[in-house]
């Protein structure tokens, strides 16, 4: 497996109407219920005249049925598969809906995705139950913080791990030191769209966090901001999370994302509920560290959307002397960004605290260079 954002990419092949194979590349995520293609491969696959999708990961064949099948260009809820991952041409998202009968693992050390029958193995790693809806595939962990208990889903097709800003803000009114940042940050801001509940998000770090007889230390989160706005938010609830969380097998208050489950083998038992996670590396406390910017991509090119400040400062970092919200970023050190992907602009921008970057920005057509330190979040 590929990881982008610390999301998982597969490359499989997809049976075309002639019997032959059509490779491509494809983003595995658990989040979302259905199979989604671009247009352009919906059509030459035939799904849009009725067909079935047939499709290879690795040497293991899975089908849908074609009303089962979403058209990449179908609209709202749908991803936008270039504004995740261009330059990387992915064309379709595979759902664990179409999973549920295999032990599928996440060996992120690896990088290797594997589907077994069940029985065909045992599983390593410690045992964590999990529950799963049926119709989506959707599952979900009770994770115990404090003395409360929380569903969470796990999501591999999701960056980074995030929470619902209205539970999460009294975990940190209790918790004032869980917070790292007020503004979306690093690997927090994979998704770069220009949304209050990404860029006015709260990085947060809870020091533990138990999922059965499994401890996670140190679990990086990004509280979300109320999309409608905290009034609208207060009168409607919460638009987003009260959606999202239809898919999942009960009401969550968030997910686990990749940059919790890249440091472990991940196997999901779907048939008998249980899921497994065999440890594979420490924690970064050091992920987010880069200038003070939350980013929004449009098309191929990257903007200020907000400037980030430290959860332990008096607000003096908040901006980044010389820039303003709106600007265009260009180049990083000299390297042109436009056009590049979210992960390569991300791996620019992180360094050491202290250490400088060298920014290149553009304004109502004029360009300006200035120099910004990177903040640690740690």
């Amino acid at each position: 497996m590929i990881l982008d954002t610390s999301r998982v990419l597969l490359d499989v092949a997809f049976e075309t109407p002639e019997g032959g194979a059509r490779k491509a590349l494809v983003w595995f995520n658990m989040g979302m219920a259905a199979p989604v293609l671009t247009r352009t491969l919906y059509q030459e696959l035939a799904i849009d005249r009725g067909r079935p999708l047939r499709l290879w990961v690795g040497d293991r064949a899975i089908m849908a049925e074609a009303g089962d099948v979403v058209d990449g260009d179908g609209g709202l809820g749908v991803p936008d598969f270039r504004h995740l991952f261009a330059p990387k041409p992915v064309e379709a998202m595979l759902p664990t809906s179409l999973l549920q009968q295999f032990i599928v693992t996440l060996d992120y050390g690896r990088h290797s995705f594997a589907i077994a029958e069940p029985g065909t193995r045992k599983p390593e790693g410690v045992a964590v139950p999990c529950d799963v809806n049926l119709k989506t595939g959707v599952i979900a962990i009770q994770a115990k913080i404090g003395e409360s208990v929380y569903p969470l889903a796990l999501d591999a097709g999701s960056g980074y791990s995030w929470v619902r800003g209205d539970v999460a803000r009294g975990w940190m009114a209790q918790h004032p030191d869980w917070r790292r940042a007020f503004g979306a940050v690093g690997p927090a801001n994979a998704n770069m769209v220009d949304f209050a509940f990404e860029k006015d998000g709260v990085e947060f770090r809870v020091p533990r966090m138990t999922v059965g007889a499994l401890s996670l230390d140190n679990v990086g989160a990004l509280a979300t901001a109320p999309i409608l706005g905290a009034f609208a938010d207060g009168l409607l609830g919460d638009f987003f999370w009260d959606n999202w969380s239809k898919a999942a097998p009960k009401p969550v208050i968030g997910w686990l994302g990749g940059n919790v489950l890249k440091d472990y083998k991940l196997t999901i038992d779907y048939p008998n509920r249980m899921t497994y996670w065999q440890k594979q590396r420490s924690v970064d406390l050091h992920e987010l560290d880069q200038p003070g910017l939350t980013l929004v991509r449009r098309d191929d090119r990257y903007f200020i959307g907000n400037f980030v400040r430290k959860a332990r400062t008096a607000g003096a970092d908040a901006v980044i002397e010389g820039a303003e919200i709106g600007d265009e970023l260009v180049a990083v050190n000299g390297a042109e960004i436009r056009g590049a992907g979210k992960e390569a602009v991300l791996s620019k921008l992180h360094g050491a605290p202290g250490d400088r970057r060298r920014l290149l920005l553009e304004r109502d057509n004029a360009r300006i260079e200035i120099d910004a330190v990177i903040s640690g979040y740690d």
